[in-house]
């Protein structure tokens, strides 16, 4: 989307993606590199070859990203942000300290304090990956207490992965809010959309969305 619209601006795309040229991006993009998101040297290339980087995805190698952006080179987000939005559990603390609001969730260092979370919160309870979680991926829902353990191992609790858990919340719909801020500071908003799931897929956008209008301010 970004190349279909930085073209009708006469901005030239190049993209890394493992899919290279073959990627949905990498068909239209003005360049295009087969790669790992975490390969420093496929990223040093991209690199080589940009005004700016951006990401599409928060899995890639922040790492590398702080090298080049030390250079000089504009990396946005920036790598302390992208940082950020990979762990989970970080990001809603940092959500949480700026006043928005948030289901009630408690970081699980073990089987223990996850049982100890279904104690306050009640079941069920949602347990959840700290990193690598996205799509429906790393999350896991302990019906019972008797669930729980099975659950915090089925995240990789017990195996180096870290967990948290969250009060469980009725699913109404899901809503999307994407923002924009310039080098200059200013700040942008784009009409609030409905995302409907299908096998924990994004499906379909829905855009104006069916929201009392306070919500949508």
């Amino acid at each position: 989307m970004m190349a279909e619209a930085g073209h009708r601006l006469g901005v030239q795309l190049a993209i890394l993606d493992p899919g290279g040229s073959e990627s949905p991006a990498g068909q239209i993009a003005k360049f295009s590199i087969e790669g790992s998101f975490r390969d420093e040297e496929k990223i040093r290339e991209l690199a080589n070859i940009s005004d700016v980087l951006t990401v599409e995805i928060e899995h890639v190698n922040c790492d590398i990203l702080e090298a080049i952006e030390a250079t000089g080179k504009p990396v946005n987000p920036s790598p302390s942000t992208i940082r950020l939005i990979q762990d989970k559990y970080a990001q809603k603390v940092f959500l949480a300290e700026q006043g928005i609001p948030l289901p009630d969730f408690l970081d699980c260092p073990d089987d223990a304090a996850a049982l100890a979370a279904g104690e306050q919160f009640g079941y069920p309870l949602m347990l959840k990956a700290k990193k690598m979680a996205y799509d429906g991926r790393g999350n896991a829902v302990a019906k019972t207490a008797a669930e729980v353990t099975t659950c915090f191992e089925k995240l990789g609790g017990n195996s180096g992965n870290e967990v948290y858990a969250e009060r469980w919340c009725p699913f109404v719909k899901e809503l999307a809010a994407m923002v924009v801020r310039g080098r200059d500071g200013r700040v942008a908003a784009y009409p609030v959309v409905e995302t409907v799931q299908r096998d924990n897929i994004c499906h379909t956008t829905l855009c104006p969305v069916e929201i009392p209008a306070a919500a949508a301010a």
